[in-house]
């Protein structure tokens, strides 16, 4: 592929790792959670990452038409020695080598002026308060959205601009799965048989 992903090309099956768990297959995960949102960001380590990764864990029972994983650049090993097995609802999968971020050709930037939004620059400056320190003249991982169905085909995608530029909770996924019409027919069914009661 080695090019940016878009609506209608389809993601090739791969193995990943979890914190807790190597090898695991992403078909699997599609098959259990489709249609399944899937938003990739910079190393855990980063303070919008791990505001991010929070917010998703606290509204993750907002998300019920769908599932949701995040991708990170860290090593699964180095989140697993501090990272607590049941700290987030949702897989945590690591890419360190940015294996898929390089064949999905999700950019960095060189500068923070053009990586910050006006809440990354919010929650960064909150994480200096409390000892956070840049790697000076570091390379900005800017995130990337998609939603796939349960066979990795793309049905929405969307590069960000900014280091904040994803969905703002799990709300906001459930929000834009029922805009886009992307719930399975399950749910559907499901509503229409709780409303009849």
């Amino acid at each position: 592929m080695a090019a940016k992903i878009k609506a209608g090309d389809k993601l090739p099956m791969f193995s990943y790792d979890t914190p807790y768990r190597a090898q695991n297959r992403f078909r699997d995960l599609l098959a259990a959670q489709a249609p399944l949102v899937l938003v990739f960001m910079a190393n855990f380590g980063n303070p919008v990452t791990r505001t991010f990764a929070s917010r998703y864990a606290e509204t993750y029972d907002k998300l019920y038409s769908g599932g949701f994983a995040m991708v990170v650049r860290s090593r699964a090993d180095k989140l697993a020695a501090s990272l607590a097995q049941d700290a987030l609802p949702f897989p945590l999968m690591c890419d360190a080598d940015g294996v898929l971020y390089d064949l999905l050709e999700i950019p960095t930037r060189g500068s923070a002026w053009t990586a910050y939004s006006l809440e990354a620059w919010q929650i960064l400056r909150q994480a200096k308060k409390q000892g956070y320190r840049a790697a000076k003249g570091a390379e900005q991982q800017m995130p990337l959205t998609l939603i796939l169905d349960k066979d990795g085909k793309v049905l929405f995608c969307h590069y960000g601009t900014s280091l904040t530029d994803v969905p703002q909770d799990c709300e906001a996924m459930q929000n834009l799965l029922e805009e886009l019409e992307l719930i399975p027919d399950s749910f559907e069914k499901a509503e229409l048989a709780g409303l009849k009661d």
